[in-house]
């Protein structure tokens, strides 16, 4: 049961992050920042209601899989997941709070109306979005492959 929950955590994290820079993609390419706004606002509460449970849930059900299968907590396949999920975690917080930039940018404005600074904040979420999704896909390879276990 602990390893379901770790694994389908693990797949709703992923699918949450996807679905989000899609929409959020999506309604740049709009230029309406109506579009923009409702676009953001619904990814930062998804992000929040789905991430943060699994930003919890990952870890613990990852230590409990590490005990129930008695697996070294001192192996440079356990120090790498640290590791790679500290720094993803980074991505993901830095990437909600450009969202949240976003989202406050937006705010108010009519359609058709020109948002400064709303490029260098697309391009900066987009950045962070990617670099989130690496470290996810990063994840998953060493919990697949387990090299250094």
């Amino acid at each position: 049961m602990i390893r379901l929950l770790h694994i389908l955590s693990s797949a709703l994290m992923l699918g949450v992050g996807v679905g989000a820079f899609w929409f959020v993609q999506r309604a740049a390419a709009t230029r309406d920042p109506g579009v923009m706004r409702e676009a953001t606002h619904s990814a930062v509460a998804a992000e929040l209601a789905f991430g943060i449970p699994v930003a919890i849930v990952q870890p613990l059900t990852g230590w409990l899989l590490m005990e129930q299968l008695g697996y070294s907590f001192s192996s440079v396949w356990f120090w790498s997941v640290v590791a790679a999920y500290i720094v993803t975690g980074m991505c993901w917080v830095y990437l909600v709070k450009a969202e949240f930039r976003l989202r406050a940018l937006t705010a108010g404005r009519a359609a058709g109306g020109e948002v400064a600074g709303l490029d260098a904040e697309f391009a900066a979420a987009r950045r962070l979005a990617v670099a989130t999704l690496a470290g996810v896909v990063l994840l998953f390879a060493l919990m697949v492959f387990r090299p250094g276990l």
